[in-house]
């Protein structure tokens, strides 16, 4: 049994979703933290933070324990909002290294254009692509593509930590690591 973790995380609409790769069974979570709810980005933060915490202390009270986390990671060629996204990021990376041992608490981190290759075939493709690609490679219906990218993303992780998967698959992953050093696909 191996229990991954996908996180795409967007203020608008923060995906997770928990995937149990020995019975399929899955958790999906999503919310959004729009700015005018908040006083400051600091309490903005710190909710993404708590929120975060709490989701993955009922994933691992669900599904026993969390194996491995794979997030989406940021646009390379984003022109704005790098420095809200980097914040939301290491909001994210803060409540995982508070609720999950080492190394599970270290995410991969999934570049889109990988996430997207992994999940279509190619390295480009709109949110409606990715929907139905999730639903035609694994038979998982989402209305929301944060929901889609997050289970893309726990389905990654898990090909990613299992070495399961096909050629392309394991292909697209290679390079993946959650810390300095690590080798665990050669």
């Amino acid at each position: 049994m191996t229990v991954c973790l996908g996180i795409d995380q967007s203020y608008s609409g923060l995906a997770m979703v928990a995937y149990d790769s020995t019975d399929e069974r899955r958790y999906s979570y999503l919310h959004a933290f729009s700015a005018d709810r908040y006083v400051t980005q600091s309490d903005r933060l710190d909710a993404v933070q708590l929120q975060v915490g709490l989701n993955v202390e009922d994933i691992k009270t669900m599904f026993g324990r969390v194996d491995v986390v794979a997030m989406e990671g940021y646009a390379a060629g984003a022109k704005f909002g790098r420095e809200l996204a980097g914040e939301l990021g290491g909001a994210v990376k803060l409540a995982l290294l508070d609720v999950l041992n080492k190394p599970a608490s270290y995410p991969l981190i999934i570049a889109p254009t990988k996430l997207k290759k992994y999940v279509t075939g190619r390295g480009t493709a709109a949110k409606a692509e990715m929907l139905l690609a999730v639903y035609k490679k694994w038979g998982v219906t989402y209305t929301d593509d944060n929901l889609a990218d997050a289970y893309g993303l726990a389905r990654a992780a898990n090909t990613w930590f299992t070495r399961s998967g096909t050629k392309a698959e394991l292909e697209t992953l290679k390079d993946l690591k959650r810390f300095k050093d690590e080798t665990h696909l050669v």
